[in-house]
């Protein structure tokens, strides 16, 4: 079987959690599983072939153990990938994935050596052994009491559809004839969302009740930046609660911390050039122009304080851009495609809120506005509607 990725078509390592071919209805999980491993192989990449190797099973067992719905093991942890990984047989992980299994020369390392030994990766196997998956037999967890109050699901905080959205196919959201074909959008079920995630286009507030609102924050600390920014850093300001504080010019600390909590969550943003979508992370705007954020990185005063890492790079391109737009009222020519408003995910329980001074239930409506107007934004059906009216 012919494989997508080769010597000769290689994909880059620091674009796998984005363009990795994968199956759209797995495609969020793996972005967000992979993504932990880019980030963590970022600060202990070594450059040998036995770390390209090790990184690179790592990579196919996730992306197996999500196309097989074998689960994780329960001590398995986004911000340290490498340890408790399970031991999976090559040969099945090839026959599961098929065209997407990946090689190490398959891959353009598309990253820097670093000094730090990559210790953590050195229990994992890189001789595939002739045994069955382990995966179900170490994925048990322990029986809970029923009194153990359950944490709130990171995903049900994700804002991108659940995997298997539901609508009710007698109801019409919106329905027009555009040219030779009918656009509809169904209404989606639950009509009143039980969490963050179900939050839909054709989600309406005013049918949501004062409880229904405040049921959608979490009942803990939900961790939603890259696990790198829970991490203190060399020469930058730490918060317990909230992370790596960047230091971005003309910004304060506090200034920094409020864009993180009305902005939480930065996924896949792109912005429009020439018609068509592009990554807003790989390019910076500078003087209404856009340059390749690799080639000018090296050339910023900030890059001195900050990493030259994927995930630190997008925080800084994407929170600078909000900041500069919030408090110098500043106006792009290539701005983010779509809307992106503050509160699309409510990452803390209502009391810490409101313990910052703001009123849960207020901020819960704006939640449910902002994910409507994000998705209603980024719908080719709406879109198309509304480009033939």
């Amino acid at each position: 079987m012919s494989r997508i990725y080769s010597s000769t078509n290689k994909i880059k390592f620091t674009n796998i959690s984005e363009n990795y071919k994968v199956q759209r209805n797995v495609k969020a999980t793996l972005t967000d599983l992979h993504s932990s491993v880019i980030t963590y192989a970022m600060s202990h990449f070594d450059g040998t072939l036995a770390c390209k190797q090790k990184i690179t099973r790592v990579l196919n067992i996730l992306t197996y153990a999500v196309y097989a719905a074998e689960p994780l093991p329960f001590n398995w942890r986004k911000d340290s990938p490498f340890e408790n990984i399970p031991d999976v047989d090559d040969e099945l992980i090839q026959e599961v994935l098929g065209d997407i299994y990946l090689t190490t020369d398959a891959i353009d390392w598309n990253i820097q050596a670093v000094d730090v030994p990559f210790s953590p990766v050195n229990n994992i196997s890189v001789t595939p052994s002739r045994m069955r998956p382990v995966v179900s037999a170490i994925a048990t967890p322990p029986v809970v009491a029923d009194v153990t109050i359950k944490e709130t699901p990171a995903t049900d905080l994700y804002i991108q559809a659940p995997e298997i959205p539901q609508f009710d196919v007698t109801r019409p959201w919106i329905q027009k004839q555009c040219g030779s074909d009918l656009m509809t959008i169904y209404t989606t079920l639950p009509e009143v969302p039980k969490r963050q995630r179900d939050i839909s286009i054709t989600t309406n507030l005013n049918n949501m009740t004062d409880s229904d609102l405040l049921n959608l924050f979490p009942n803990h600390f939900v961790r939603t930046r890259a696990p790198i920014m829970y991490t203190p850093q060399t020469n930058m300001d730490f918060d317990k609660d909230f992370g790596v504080i960047l230091p971005i010019d003309d910004y304060t600390k506090e200034q920094f911390i409020d864009n993180v909590i009305k902005y939480p969550h930065l996924y896949k943003l792109v912005r429009e050039q020439n018609n068509e979508l592009i990554s807003f992370y790989a390019y910076m705007e500078i003087n209404g122009e856009l340059v390749d954020t690799l080639q000018v990185w090296d050339s910023l005063k900030i890059s001195k304080w900050i990493p030259k890492n994927v995930e630190f790079i997008k925080e800084y391109i994407v929170r600078k851009y909000l900041m500069d737009i919030e408090y110098k009222k500043a106006e792009f020519k290539y701005p983010i495609f779509g809307t992106l408003d503050p509160f699309l995910t409510l990452f803390m329980p209502a009391e810490e809120y409101v313990k910052r001074g703001f009123d849960a239930l207020e901020l819960a409506k704006s939640c449910v506005l902002s994910r409507v107007s994000y998705k209603q934004s980024r719908s080719p059906v709406l879109r198309r509607i509304k480009e033939s009216e």
